[in-house]
């Protein structure tokens, strides 16, 4: 019974890749790394809404302020992607698609460093401007299952985007790096309110100006390493 299961299981699997002609895709890593960051992009959107709707609810700033960055980065990434189909259907030569994607990254640089300044305004404004709020523990408990699932994911996603010599792809694992890094933000600023402390809006916002001012740096170096892959 179970091998029936999973027999129909992978031939549905067959008919949607084969509906969808991605075949070609599934079969070159790179195009399945692409493919993968795709499908997580649809989940932080959902992860972006549901911030949303409880910033709604419980009349939190942060959790606006975290719902609205992360409707930001989707939008971010929904566009490189866009950029990365646009080059990968392209009938470029190596070099031809390497100096295109190089352009890319100095625009996704400038657009991560964009992305940093606005976080570390976010939480300026918070540091002096906030409210304490307070979370049940259940909510707060999965904020930081997710948090520290998303920063250590990021990572090593990173590290092995690497080995694909692709700009494009590089600055995609790029963006799940700040996705995860704003997101022990937060989880600092769920636990704290979870503890009751009275420090917990100033020491969040301290640390928040401080992942803003790292992400405005990483973006530095994003565009530095278009401008290595432009000598190479």
């Amino acid at each position: 019974m179970k091998i029936n299961r999973k027999g129909k299981v992978m031939n549905y699997l067959k008919s949607i890749i084969n509906s969808l002609h991605l075949q070609k895709h599934v079969e070159n890593k790179p195009d399945r790394v692409v493919l993968y960051n795709a499908l997580s992009t649809i989940t932080n959107f959902i992860f972006a809404v549901f911030k949303l709707i409880i910033g709604l609810i419980f009349f939190s700033l942060w959790f606006l302020i975290f719902g609205s960055y992360y409707m930001v980065l989707f939008a971010i990434r929904v566009y490189f992607l866009h950029k990365y189909t646009k080059v990968r259907k392209s009938d470029l030569s190596r070099s031809e698609r390497l100096v295109i994607e190089n352009n890319c990254l100095r625009e996704g640089g400038a657009l991560y460093s964009l992305l940093g300044m606005t976080f570390t305004a976010f939480s300026c404004y918070m540091l002096f401007y906030g409210q304490e709020q307070k979370y049940n523990q259940s909510l707060v408990l999965l904020i930081a299952l997710i948090g520290f699932t998303k920063i250590i994911s990021s990572v090593v996603g990173w590290v092995k985007s690497r080995n694909f010599k692709s700009p494009i792809i590089l600055f995609l694992k790029s963006l799940n790096i700040a996705d995860g890094l704003v997101a022990i933000v937060f989880t600092q600023y769920s636990l704290l309110s979870m503890e009751r402390s009275s420090s917990a809006t100033s020491a969040t916002g301290l640390f928040g100006i401080g992942i803003g001012i790292c992400l405005i740096f990483v973006g530095f170096f994003i565009i530095f390493k278009s401008l290595k892959y432009k000598q190479i």
